[in-house]
């Protein structure tokens, strides 16, 4: 059954639509809003009132096509929204200032055993990138999004998303050509160029 599909049914009110969708995302969800907060009670009651919201106003839901984009939208806002209220933080740039995307980049180096010294260098690499290059490239090679739906997550066009992750990747390349090594090793789907 396609996305819109599912979609459908779940505005129409079916209830197994919400089961199928929040099985099949919860896990990719989760892990995105840890990047977001360290505090996973945050992030899992975000993700809880993400699908509570989605029934009660299931009748007002527009039409998609791609599930996956929305709820991370929706999950993000939520997020920011909710941090910023613990914090009572005034901070607009919130979303700039929290993305981590150390966790994926280690699970990459521990599966390939690593010399403690390229693990630094890695880590001293992906240090340098800006929070929102670190969450491109996190949506477009650890999510595997296309950049139609990486621009509607982060709010930017289509042109101005191909030219962060260029830039992400320009500035790891300058600094780690191992980066490369171990990605198109590890993730051989990877296209730098689409």
């Amino acid at each position: 059954m396609s996305d819109k599909e599912i979609w459908n049914n779940l505005r129409s009110g079916d209830q197994k639509a919400l089961e199928q969708i929040y099985r099949s995302y919860f896990s990719t969800l989760y892990t995105y809003g840890k990047r977001f907060t360290k505090d996973e009670n945050t992030v899992e009651d975000c993700i809880q009132e993400l699908f509570v919201e989605l029934w009660n106003r299931r009748t007002k839901l527009s039409e998609t096509n791609a599930i996956k984009p929305y709820l991370l939208i929706s999950l993000k806002r939520k997020i920011f929204h909710t941090v910023k209220k613990l914090r009572k933080s005034t901070d607009t740039e919130l979303e700039e200032k929290y993305f981590d995307i150390e966790l994926s980049i280690d699970e990459i180096l521990i599966a390939k055993e690593t010399t403690t010294e390229q693990k630094n260098n890695l880590t001293s690499a992906f240090n340098e990138l800006s929070d929102r290059q670190k969450e491109i490239l996190y949506l477009k090679y650890y999510s595997e999004m296309d950049y139609n739906e990486i621009s509607r997550i982060m709010d930017l066009n289509y042109q101005s998303a191909r030219n962060l992750v260029s830039r992400a990747l320009q500035k790891l390349s300058k600094h780690m050509m191992i980066f490369f090594l171990i990605l198109f090793k590890s993730y051989p789907f990877v296209q730098v160029s689409e």
